[in-house]
């Protein structure tokens, strides 16, 4: 299996191919490719077992594939072929991946626990564009309801000083400088029940979004916060911004339905609708701009 050349509007999915009878959802790694209208095109295995928590798709077309759990990362060209990984970026926990205008490549350790499958610093690593390591920020964790979950999604800030973070079922967004690579606190808490909070995304017009299970908020870049509703689901974990060419809106990862949704941000509308059946393996999206 391979990938096929990358086309305008395909999408990207984790489709972890998980053992019924692990602790923790884990199994062999797969993507899918889809076309804009939805369609089977493609898919590829990553050879690790694990569960694959993040994808990328970088200013060079490149697609990032990121598996905490396995400490693996791969990287696909868009004619499809797979690219070597530098080796700095090499069994390391990392489980998203951003880049900032000035060409450099931001990846963060989903993981902080002490020891075993779970080990990690939680900490964000800067490289440049060849690989070379150049920083790595001390960010602050929580470890989540779990104890071991890092930085498990993070977002920028237009201006590329500020970067977002969250350890997923934990209750506050931080945020971190990078130029002073300074902790900055929690800019948001979650207080009431069950308190949880998943992915999150800046947004091209400021601000940014954040998934909390059964729907989402909004927060300005003035701090005030409002309810962004999702349709009904079973688990809304993470939120995309989409590819440019798609109007600004938003992909929405149900993890326990697996299900796909695109939503139009200024009206609410839901523009695409995909139950793709990869329940606890959709942590991610990535789509091919217009």
């Amino acid at each position: 299996m391979t990938l096929l050349p990358f086309a305008p509007g395909d999408v990207f999915v984790p489709a972890t191919v998980l053992e019924p009878e692990a602790r923790y959802p884990t199994g062999m790694g797969r993507i899918l490719q889809l076309a804009a209208d939805g369609s089977a095109r493609a898919s590829v295995d990553t050879g690790r077992r694990g569960l694959i928590s993040g994808l990328g798709l970088g200013p060079d077309g490149v697609l990032w594939v990121l598996d905490a759990q396995a400490r693996g990362l791969d990287r696909f060209a868009p004619d499809g072929r797979r690219l070597p990984t530098p080796h700095a970026m090499t069994d390391m926990p990392f489980g998203s991946v951003l880049f900032p205008a000035d060409g450099t490549i931001l990846l963060a350790e989903h993981l902080c626990g002490a020891t075993g499958p779970f080990a990690g610093g939680g900490r964000v690593y800067r490289f440049d564009a060849d690989g070379r390591p150049l920083a790595v920020y001390a960010t602050e964790t929580n470890g989540g309801v779990s104890g071991f979950l890092g930085v498990t999604h993070m977002a920028l800030s237009a201006d590329g000083q500020t970067l977002f973070h969250v350890s997923e079922t934990g209750s506050h967004i931080y945020a971190h400088d990078l130029i002073a690579d300074r902790r900055l606190g929690a800019i948001h808490t979650r207080e009431d029940p069950p308190g949880f909070l998943f992915g999150l995304a800046a947004l091209p017009c400021g601000g940014i979004v954040v998934a909390t299970g059964g729907g989402a908020r909004r927060l300005s870049t003035h701090g005030e916060v409002s309810e962004l509703p999702l349709p009904p689901g079973r688990g809304w974990a993470n939120l995309v911004v989409r590819a440019a060419g798609f109007g600004g809106g938003l992909w929405a990862c149900d993890f326990f339905a697996g299900r796909l949704v695109a939503l139009d941000l200024s009206t609410g509308a839901v523009l695409a609708d995909r139950a793709l059946g990869l329940e606890k393996a959709l942590t991610s999206v990535a789509e091919v701009p217009a």
